[in-house]
């Protein structure tokens, strides 16, 4: 199930349900959506305000706002963000501009830039990490091998 799945048509808006919204009205209510753990998406996925995903996805990427990746969430593929948070597994590197926390059942296998983080006790983070301050462009970190 893929809640808020809207795509833009022309200088309008239709939202799954096929209802037209004005655009400007669209972006003042970002839409929050969620992918139940019963998604498996083949392909990547980009997002404006926030995504609760809890399913699998493999062979793209992840691009938003703001992610929330459940503990029954598997993500092959790299993830950028503005905010994200993790209890599940992700294989891929991970970009976030602002705030990153794994929680205790989470596992990045990859290589993590962000400007915050916060891991709890039990999280696993296999990777190299770059904790940069929020606006600065910092290095880029090698490909994932």
């Amino acid at each position: 199930m893929l809640a808020g799945i809207s795509r833009v048509v022309g200088e309008r808006l239709t939202s799954a349900n096929g209802t037209n919204t004005n655009r400007a009205m669209a972006e003042l209510h970002e839409s929050k959506s969620v992918a139940a753990s019963d998604v498996h998406i083949i392909g990547s996925i980009t997002f404006k305000g926030e995504l609760t995903f809890d399913g699998k996805l493999s062979g793209g990427n992840i691009t938003g706002r703001m992610l929330s990746l459940g503990s029954s969430a598997t993500i092959d593929g790299d993830i950028e963000c503005d905010a994200l948070s993790i209890a599940g597994i992700v294989n891929g590197n991970v970009t976030v501009t602002g705030k990153c926390e794994l929680h205790p059942s989470a596992q990045l296998n990859g290589n993590l830039n962000t400007s915050r983080l916060v891991m709890a006790d039990g999280a696993t983070l296999i990777g190299q990490v770059q904790i940069r301050p929020a606006g600065t462009g910092g290095i880029p970190l090698p490909p994932k091998k």
